[in-house]
């Protein structure tokens, strides 16, 4: 993966990251679009209906809050959840929640961070993070954070103890990724 910058305004790049994509023949504009999905399915469209439309985004979001559940099913697969899904030709990035949700507050810890399923609270150590990512094979993912500092009241206290809790996440998940058997280009971390 490599990004190419065009020019910067105001601070702005605008862009191109290319290589992007299991084989490397994907790019994507910066700032620029990835096409959302809900448990890795476009909602409202079936596999039919997308793949007659034009002008998709290279790169595909998929949330972990709707995947987690769904552990053992993709671990079964051993695939990924590009091929569960019939993503095949997409990019995919995945994320550790679902933008278009509001998600609870209060719930991450120095070991753990939170996520919600439709079965409720899903607590995720780095290891189990690291070890879903693999069985997601996402192109590229958002590491582990405390992000919960969205709120207008949040004490600088708070916010300098999120940053302490992500830094530390990132450096075990960054850890364990390296350890982790997984084919060459198969994964970014973001």
């Amino acid at each position: 993966m490599k990004l190419e910058l065009s020019k910067v305004v105001q601070g702005c790049r605008l862009g191109v990251l290319i290589g992007i994509g299991k084989t490397g023949q994907h790019s994507l504009e910066l700032p620029g679009c990835l096409l959302y999905t809900r448990c890795a399915t476009v909602p409202h469209l079936t596999q039919d209906t997308l793949h007659t439309l034009t002008y998709l985004p290279a790169g595909a979001q998929v949330a972990l809050d709707g995947l987690a559940e769904h552990h053992e099913v993709l671990e079964e697969f051993k695939e990924g959840v590009r091929k569960f899904a019939g993503l095949h030709d997409t990019a995919l990035f995945c994320s550790l929640h679902d933008p278009a949700t509001n998600c609870p507050t209060g719930h991450v810890t120095n070991k753990t961070v939170s996520v919600w399923g439709s079965g409720g609270r899903i607590e995720m150590t780095a290891a189990r993070f690291i070890a879903m990512q693999a069985v997601i094979q996402p192109d590229c993912y958002q590491s582990m954070a405390d992000g919960e500092t969205w709120q207008t009241n949040t004490s600088r206290k708070r916010v300098h103890k999120a940053v302490n809790r992500t830094l530390a996440h990132l450096d075990e998940c960054l850890t364990l990724h390296h350890k982790t058997p997984v084919p060459p280009k198969a994964f970014y971390m973001l």
